[in-house]
């Protein structure tokens, strides 16, 4: 599978899937020079950005079937993203977008990642994008807990980075049970998280609203799979407890794994656009 950062945040996140043998890693940024790395040109718009993006032929030719492509929206390199996008459309993209902490913006960054954050919902939606999954680095820290300055983006860009690589895995091994099937076509908004099995509380990365779809992924050690005679009832329980309402549809999956500690993450999906208003006539 292949991996492409484009700018400073979707550069840094990409090049932690390098401990991954799996993936096949490529960068897009500004003054880009060396193998796997390709250069965007400095740009003082957007509208300039997007006027100045190159063909990356040799990029495209590299690429396989699927890529993950991983961006922020607040730089003005964003404009870029749109161009790159329509070069590799005729592949199958899962896009994660990175959203910085809004506070934190000037007020031309905040317009930025505005316009970014909505238009790449709206590809999503038009099927050229076959999964978005939106990031919001404060709800990353939410459950990373308190982090020094030093190492705020490293442990973000980590925990982002390893999530998704866990999520593939699961999704790409034999599992003991499952009931997920792919999310509907429809639902191609997204967002991934931690499941506190104990506590049975979700922690996602970024505050999805009206979710259709929940996909539980569960890594049981060995010694939880042979001796917790109860485990299917609790894990039961928990998915019937996860349902929001009547239209919101769970499934699970369950693999054994050789780690000491049980965890969970989980897939949250969605049709509709975030940071718009949302009239949803269907609980009516």
């Amino acid at each position: 599978m292949d991996v492409i950062g484009f700018a400073g945040a979707g550069c840094s996140v990409a090049k932690i899937f390098e401990k991954y043998s799996q993936y096949s890693v490529h960068y897009i940024d500004v003054d880009l020079h060396g193998d796997s790395k390709y250069s965007l040109l400095k740009s003082k718009t957007m509208e300039e950005a997007e006027q100045n993006t190159p063909v990356f032929l040799k990029l495209i030719k590299k690429l396989k079937n699927e890529v993950i492509f991983i961006c922020a929206g607040s730089g003005v390199t964003s404009g870029s993203i749109l161009a790159v996008l329509e070069q590799i459309k005729h592949l199958q993209i899962t896009l994660i977008y990175i959203r910085p902490d809004i506070d934190l913006l000037n007020t031309k960054a905040k317009q930025r990642e505005k316009v970014v954050h909505g238009i790449l919902q709206h590809f999503a939606r038009s099927g050229m994008l076959k999964q978005l999954c939106l990031i919001d680095n404060n709800k990353v820290v939410e459950v990373l807990g308190n982090l020094s300055i030093v190492e705020y983006y490293t442990k973000i860009n980590e925990m982002i980075a390893n999530s998704f690589h866990m999520l593939n895995y699961f999704k790409n091994v034999d599992s003991i049970m499952s009931n997920i099937s792919a999310p509907r076509e429809i639902n191609r908004i997204s967002t991934i998280g931690i499941y506190n099995i104990e506590e049975a509380r979700e922690k996602y990365f970024y505050d999805i609203e009206s979710i259709r779809e929940k996909c539980f992924y569960f890594a049981f050690n060995k010694h939880s799979l042979n001796e917790e005679k109860n485990l299917l009832n609790k894990i039961s329980k928990q998915m019937k407890k996860a349902g929001q309402s009547e239209f919101t549809d769970v499934s699970y999956n369950i693999t054994a794994t050789t780690y000491e500690e049980n965890f969970a993450y989980i897939e949250a999906y969605t049709n509709f656009i975030q940071g718009e208003k949302i009239v949803d006539k269907s609980s009516e």
